[in-house]
C-alpha cells in the first residue's frame, strides 16, 4: 500500500533524529520501520538506519517498506558498515551522522507508538532545561500485534535526576538499563563525549545512561507507554547470558566507574557504585557463573566495600550460594540511601 498522504514542506532545522541499528532482523524490521514512518510528526524529523553488515534480507525489506512512504524518502538515510562491528558501534555511527536537536534510539525489532515522537517533543518543550525525556514502554512477545491486555507496562522512572542516577549506579534495576525510547539532547553526547563504547554490546546501555543522567541539567518524564519492546528473542544479546555477557557487563561497569571517579562529586556516589559492583556479581552468580572469576574486573581499582552490610553481601556472594546472595542483596539494597 502506498502512503502519499502528506508531503512535508521545507522543514528547516531538524528537531529529532531517530536512530536504528540493523543486524539480523529480517523478521521484524518491516513492523519497526512502519511504526517510524507512520509517526504523526512529519516535519523536522530524520530517520537514520545503520546496516551493521546484516547477513540477511533486513535492508531489502527496509527498502521495500520505505518505498511505500514516498514522503519519508528524503528524510531517511541508510548507512552501512562494511563489516559487522556490533550494536554499540552502530549506535555511535548513527549519533555521529545525526543532525537533530534530539536523538531517539529505536532497536530494529521494536516499535514506536504513532504519537511517540510528537508527544515526547511536546514534553521537552515544557521543560526547556531538560536534556533527557523519559517515556514509558511496554514489553511483549510481539509488540506489532499483541493486544494491550498482553502488555507488561513500565512507567518512566520516578523522582529527580539524583534519584534516577543512584538507581542506575546501584544496578538495582529499579530503573531499567536502556537508552532506547528516551529523548536525548544531542549536545549532551557531543559536548560531554558520552557515546556507546565499541565492543560492549551487552549492557551497552548501562555504559551510557549513568553518564548521560549525571551530565544532564534536568530530566522530564511522560507517563505513557510510547515504546513497544520485544521480549528477548533467540539470538538477541539479552539471550547470551554467558561468559562474554558477564565480561562485557563488567567492562561497562568499569566505564561508568572511571567516569564517576573523574567527577568532582564522586565521593557522593562512591557507595552506590560499590553496591552496583556487588549487584553485578550477584547477577553473575545467579546465571551459574563463578563471580570470583570476574572480581578483579569489577574491583580493578582495589576499592572494596567497607560498610558492614556491603561486606556481608560480598561474603554471601563469595559463598557461592544464590539464595544467601539474594537475601543479603535485598537487605543491602533496601537499606542503601
Amino acid at each position: 500500500m502506498i502512503h502519499p498522504r502528506h508531503t512535508p514542506s521545507d522543514t528547516g532545522a531538524i528537531r529529532l533524529s531517530i536512530l536504528v541499528p540493523v543486524y539480523g532482523v529480517e523478521a521484524w524490521i518491516e513492523a519497526c520501520a512502519r511504526s517510524l514512518f507512520e509517526q504523526t510528526l512529519w516535519e523536522g524529523i530524520e530517520f537514520i538506519f545503520v546496516d551493521d553488515a546484516s547477513p540477511d534480507g533486513s535492508i531489502d525489506r527496509l527498502g521495500r517498506v520505505l518505498a511505500q512512504y514516498p514522503a519519508r524518502v528524503a528524510q531517511t538515510r541508510i548507512l552501512r558498515h562494511p563489516q559487522n562491528r556490533g550494536l554499540a558501534a552502530a549506535r555511535r555511527t548513527a549519533i555521529d551522522a545525526a543532525r537533530g536537536t534530539w536523538l531517539l534510539h529505536v532497536d530494529s525489532d521494536d516499535l514506536l507508538r504513532a504519537d511517540a515522537a510528537a508527544s515526547l517533543l511536546a514534553a521537552a518543550d515544557t521543560r526547556p532545561q531538560a536534556d533527557l525525556v523519559f517515556g514509558g514502554y511496554y514489553a511483549t512477545e510481539d509488540p506489532a500485534s499483541d493486544a494491550p491486555h498482553r502488555w507488561l507496562r513500565f512507567a518512566p522512572p520516578r523522582g529527580q535526576r539524583d534519584e534516577i542516577l543512584r538507581a542506575l549506579l546501584t544496578q538495582s534495576h529499579r530503573v531499567a538499563n536502556r537508552t532506547w525510547g528516551i529523548l536525548i539532547r544531542r549536545t549532551l553526547c557531543t559536548e560531554h563525549n558520552i557515546y556507546p563504547i565499541e565492543g560492549i554490546n551487552f549492557a551497552e546501555d548501562y555504559a551510557v545512561m549513568p553518564r548521560l543522567v549525571h551530565a544532564a541539567r534536568a530530566i522530564a518524564t511522560v507517563n505513557a507507554p510510547f515504546y513497544g519492546y520485544r521480549v528477548a528473542r533467540d539470538g538477541s544479546y539479552m539471550r547470551r547470558l554467558d561468559d562474554r555477557a558477564a565480561t562485557q557487563y563488567a567492562a561497562a561497569c568499569r566505564v561508568v566507574t572511571d567516569y564517576m571517579k573523574q567527577q568532582p562529586d564522586y565521593a557522593r556516589w562512591r557507595e552506590s557504585l560499590l553496591l552496583g559492583r556487588l549487584n553485578i556479581e550477584k547477577w553473575i552468580l545467579k546465571r551459574g557463573l563463578d563471580p570470583a572469576a570476574y572480581d578483579t574486573r569489577l574491583f580493578y581499582d582495589g576499592d572494596r566495600p567497607h560498610r558492614l552490610m556491603q561486606r556481608l553481601y560480598a561474603a554471601a556472594i563469595e559463598s557461592g550460594t544464590p539464595f544467601l546472595a539474594r537475601l543479603a542483596g535485598l537487605a543491602t539494597n533496601l537499606l542503601h540511601r
